[in-house]
């Protein structure tokens, strides 16, 4: 029976839930926020628009985006390969990039934040790229791009919807993967101060620092596997 109950604001990979109750951590999953990928023909106009200009080089930050531009390039006209070259946040988004490489292009710099990543695509000499985000897309990418001299084409092809809900169990700690997340919990949460905190990266962690005073850790590397293995050797230390 798993000791410590532990409240995550995403749904996790199964394996990675089992795996952490058989180091006695129970997770309780609470979805924060809904994801919805943007399919209308107006939207379709816009990407083809930019597809026709040929522009050399794209970015992903979120699987979200690889996969609402997967459906646009297989669906909307049957499939369109593109042959790009991506810059993309490793983790997750890297991939669900792998292996499609006949409609997407090629990966050709990848990292852990959206701070390296712009300063890998300042580093290669592109002049321009279409940014591939979210309506609640941090400016931090985009901002540093553009002040470096990067034409920035950015479209928005996912929505990020809030889904707060109050938490009724108790529990000793609560997983971050999203500023997005952050907000949606406490805007139905408060935590009692015994309460800790872990974030999938430094972005999410600075987004908690208004609403709790609780202990924060923060994971080695952006990805579920690395935030539940910070999770369990604190439980271990205890």
């Amino acid at each position: 029976m798993a000791k410590h109950k532990v409240l995550s604001t995403k749904k996790l990979e199964p394996s990675l839930v089992e795996k952490a109750k058989e180091s006695g951590v129970e997770i309780i999953e609470q979805e924060a926020i809904r994801v919805k990928s943007i399919l209308a023909k107006e939207k379709w106009d816009e990407i083809f628009s930019l597809l026709e200009k040929k522009i050399e080089f794209a970015v992903f930050t979120s699987s979200n985006a690889v996969t609402a531009v997967k459906k646009y390039l297989n669906e909307y006209v049957n499939h369109l390969p593109q042959q790009w070259k991506i810059f993309c946040l490793s983790g997750k988004t890297k991939e669900f990039l792998e292996g499609e490489e006949e409609l997407f292009g090629t990966i050709k710099a990848t990292a852990w934040s959206a701070k390296e990543l712009a300063e890998r695509i300042i580093e290669s000499g592109a002049k321009e790229l279409i940014f591939f985000c979210s309506d609640r897309r941090r400016e931090e990418l985009p901002t540093i791009l553009q002040n470096a001299g990067v034409h920035v084409q950015e479209v928005m092809v996912y929505e990020v919807e809030e889904t707060p809900s109050v938490a009724t169990d108790d529990f000793e700690a609560v997983l971050f993967f999203s500023p997005s997340a952050v907000q949606s919990f406490f805007s139905a949460n408060q935590l009692k101060k015994d309460v800790v905190c872990f974030a999938i990266g430094q972005t999410t962690a600075n987004s908690l620092m208004p609403f709790t005073h609780s202990k924060l850790y923060v994971s080695k590397q952006p990805t579920q596997e690395a935030l539940l293995n910070e999770v369990v050797n604190y439980f271990k230390m205890r």
